[in-house]
């Protein structure tokens, strides 16, 4: 019997491998779908009564993990940590970004701010660079406050209208969760 490390088998068919997928990956992979659907359908059911129970006063991505949890919510925030190696936010009417805490400047990686924020605008959103009647960038704004990520901020398009900001899954070009690309990053 000729033996082969499991190191071997789970790389890919391209790369000399078996194909086979490290379970623990894939299960996390898994658990990050149903991260995504609480996400994107909060009023369903499933969300509703694990949000309800657990995250009453957070949202899904902040939320500690308690004392008390259930294995099934633990699983869950496993997940969640693929969730936040991907997810990215498009730009609408800036009111749900946090502007140093949430990955914003990028439609490709997840990207935010860095340095040291003062004290005023820790806690600012993104709409505050927006001009409220246009809903494009203020640009002075920008230049007082970020100015080494003018060009990025600029190139991100506005609508017209304020729109809802919206979670992407920066990974596909549809910007929704699969599972491919969740055991791809996880």
């Amino acid at each position: 019997m000729c033996w082969v490390a499991w190191t071997t088998m789970a790389l890919p068919k391209y790369a000399g491998g078996l194909g086979f997928r490290d379970i623990e990956s894939f299960n996390d992979a898994l658990l990050a779908k149903i991260g995504w659907r609480i996400i994107k359908d909060p009023q369903s059911l499933l969300a509703r009564v694990l949000l309800g129970k657990y995250a009453k006063d957070s949202s899904f991505m902040d939320c500690a993990i308690p004392a008390s949890a259930s294995h099934g919510w633990r699983s869950i925030l496993a997940g969640r940590e693929i969730l936040k190696k991907g997810l990215g936010w498009a730009v609408g009417n800036g009111e749900s970004i946090g502007l140093w805490s949430d990955p914003w400047l990028s439609f490709n990686t997840p990207c935010r701010p860095i340095g040291p924020a003062t004290a005023e605008n820790h806690s600012m959103k993104v709409s505050e660079l927006l001009c409220p009647l246009s809903n494009q960038w203020d640009v002075e704004r920008i230049r007082a406050i970020l100015p080494q990520y003018e060009d990025a901020i600029l190139g991100i398009k506005t609508s017209a209208t304020p729109s809802l900001d919206t979670l992407l899954w920066l990974p596909e070009r549809s910007g929704i969760y699969s599972t491919k690309t969740g055991y791809g990053i996880g």
